[in-house]
């Protein structure tokens, strides 16, 4: 497999779990099951495939120190994202067949209190995810600003949208933006993440044709 179709499969799989992020992110997806939760969980393990060819390609012209940077940091942030994913569900569905079973009412509200305790664990490493997300797209993003995959638009998009994402889930710690009258910014990077997985997928099939369009010594 050449690395151009490479990069386009990973544009594809790319596509498809932003799209599932997305989804779960406004409500589209509310039916959990072991397909769903799959799909859900992969969203990490892909992005990070995603992450480093996105280096890779960023580091084809003079190489700016915020492409490592932003590098490892959106390693680290996916890493934690599944974590943060695992943990929710765990406690959700725990959560959800203990209240089937349970005697009375009163049993109910015991569990209720207990799940908006226990639920804190997850959005505290969703906080977490969320410092070492913003700063590695804003970091990347600086780095796209004179490439020529990306240009200025994409790159001020991502130095806005996850600068204030960061500023909103901080400003609300240990709340979340929804709940405080504020925007949940998250889906808007996921569009930031559409937007950078396109045209990475453009400039490998680009490279692709020019290489097929190249006249081979033999043929000469």
């Amino acid at each position: 497999m050449t690395r151009s179709r490479g990069v386009v499969l990973l544009g594809i799989a790319g596509l498809v779990v932003v799209c599932v992020y997305l989804a779960s992110a406004l409500g589209v997806i509310r039916n959990v099951n072991n397909f769903t939760l799959s799909l859900v969980f992969a969203i990490g393990p892909v992005a990070i495939f995603g992450v480093l060819e996105i280096s890779r390609r960023l580091a084809t012209q003079p190489e700016l120190p915020t492409v490592k940077l932003g590098q490892v940091f959106l390693v680290i942030a996916f890493a934690l994202f599944t974590l943060m994913l695992v943990v929710q569900q765990t406690i959700v569905i725990r959560y959800r067949q203990l209240v089937t079973e349970a005697a009375d009412s009163a049993h109910v509200e015991t569990l209720r209190v207990a799940f908006g305790l226990v639920n804190q664990v997850q959005l505290g490493i969703d906080v977490c995810f969320d410092i070492f997300y913003c700063v590695g797209v804003v970091l990347l993003s600086v780095a796209m600003f004179q490439h020529r995959d990306f240009g200025k638009f994409v790159g001020v998009f991502g130095v806005v949208s996850a600068t204030a994402l960061l500023v909103f889930n901080l400003a609300t710690f240990p709340g979340v933006p929804a709940e405080s009258g504020l925007i949940d910014l998250g889906p808007l990077t996921g569009v930031w993440w559409i937007l950078v997985i396109v045209l990475m997928m453009r400039s490998a099939m680009r490279q692709r044709t020019s290489r097929t369009d190249k006249p081979s010594l033999r043929a000469l």
